[in-house]
C-alpha cells in the first residue's frame, strides 16, 4: 500500500534520514504556520482507515483525562481556524461548523457531545497529544495516535513523558533533560517539526493493534528467507515509515499540542536517489544493536544493508 500521500510522484514526501544522526536526536526546526495540518493526496482514503479503527479499537488509540477539556477546546478552535484559512480548497465554514469538503465530514466547535480531541481525530489525517505542567512536570493529558506503531502514546495517558519514552533504547538517559527543556521552551508563534523514521515490512501506515512490536517482528521473520535468497528483492519487500510530529503551545491553556503525521513509501522509491540511500547505510551502519533491535530491523540486517551497497555502487 503506497501511503505517501503524493502517489503521483515516486519520491518520499519526507526524507529525514538524509539529515539524522545515528543516535536519538530531538532535531526540531520551525515550520511556518501554514504548514502545520497537512492535507495529502490520499487524504479521503486515509480518513475511511482511520475512522474505522477509531470506531472498531477506540480503546487502543484514544484516551484523555477529563482536565484535558479547557486544551482540548482551544486546539479544536486553532485547528478549525487554520483549515479554513490554509486549506480553503479541503475545508470550508459556515457559523460554527467547518466542512470538509473531500470527505463531508463535520466538526462543530459548539458542540460539547463528543470531546473535542476525538471530534479532530476524525476530520484529519494528524494525531495529537495534549502535555500540561503538573507540579512542575509535563504531563500526557489526552492522546489520539491511530498510527501507533507501539501502542506506549496512548497508554501514556496520565503519565509524564519519561515514562513514554520508557522503551526506547537510551533516550531518556541521554536527552530526558533536553526534551524537558525543549517542550517548557515551545513558544505559539514559533511552531517546530522532528521526524522518525524506520524501514519495515508492514506497508501500510496503521500497524495492527494487538502488540504492533510482536507484529512487525513476525512480518520481519516471514521475509527473511526471501531476502536471504534474493537481496535484491529488499526494495519490494521493505518500506520506509516516516513520522512527522509538530509541537506548539496554545497560549490560553499554555498546553503543548504534539501532532503526529505518519508516511509509507516503498524502500525501492530511494532506489535512484543517492544521497538518501548512502545516507540510510551510513545510519545504519553506526546504529548501536540495542536501536537495531528496537525497530525489529536487526532481523533482516545483512540482506538490508546488501542491497543498500549494492544501490549506492550502482550510482558508483
Amino acid at each position: 500500500m503506497q501511503s505517501s500521500n503524493n502517489p503521483a510522484v515516486d519520491v518520499p514526501v519526507y526524507r529525514p534520514y538524509r539529515w539524522a544522526a545515528a543516535d536519538f536526536q530531538l532535531g526540531l526546526r520551525p515550520i511556518r504556520p501554514e504548514n502545520w495540518i497537512l492535507i495529502g493526496a490520499g487524504h479521503a482514503e486515509m480518513m475511511r482507515q482511520k475512522r474505522e479503527r477509531l470506531d472498531n479499537h477506540r480503546p487502543f488509540y484514544y484516551r484523555s483525562s477529563p482536565d484535558s477539556l479547557p486544551a482540548q477546546r482551544e486546539l479544536r478552535e486553532r485547528v478549525a481556524a487554520h483549515l479554513v484559512e490554509d486549506h480553503p480548497e479541503s475545508f470550508e465554514s459556515s457559523g460554527s461548523v467547518v466542512r470538509s469538503l473531500v470527505t463531508g465530514r463535520t466538526l462543530d466547535l459548539d458542540d460539547d457531545s463528543t470531546e473535542p480531541l476525538l471530534q479532530m481525530s476524525y476530520l484529519i489525517e494528524e494525531d495529537f497529544m495534549l502535555l500540561e505542567e503538573v507540579g512542575g512536570t509535563l504531563r500526557i493529558k489526552a492522546a489520539s495516535n491511530a498510527y501507533s506503531s507501539s501502542g506506549r502514546l496512548v497508554a501514556s495517558v496520565g503519565h509524564d513523558v519519561e515514562w513514554a519514552h520508557e522503551p526506547v533504547p537510551q533516550l531518556t538517559h541521554k536527552l530526558g533533560g533536553r526534551i524537558n527543556r525543549v517542550l517548557g521552551g515551545i513558544h505559539a508563534a514559533t511552531p517546530c517539526e522532528r521526524f522518525n523514521w524506520q524501514i519495515t515490512p508492514i506497508a501500510t501506515v496503521f500497524f495492527p493493534h494487538d502488540d504492533p512490536h510482536a507484529a512487525n517482528a513476525a512480518a520481519m521473520r516471514k521475509i527473511l528467507a526471501e531476502l536471504c535468497r534474493d537481496p535484491a528483492r529488499a526494495g519490494e519487500f521493505l518500506w520506509i515509515r516516516v513520522e512527522r510530529q509538530t509541537l506548539m503551545r496554545l497560549p490560553d491553556s499554555n498546553a503543548v499540542a504534539f501532532s503526529l503525521h505518519t508516511y509509507s513509501d516503498p524502500l525501492s522509491y530511494l532506489q535512484s536517489d543517492v544521497e538518501s540511500v548512502r545516507a540510510i547505510w551510513a545510519l545504519l551502519n553506526n546504529y548501536s544493536e540495542e536501536r537495531w533491535k528496537y525497530s525489529e530491523m536487526d532481523i533482516v540486517r545483512e540482506p538490508l544493508m546488501i542491497w543498500l551497497e549494492a544501490a549506492a555502487r550502482w550510482h558508483g
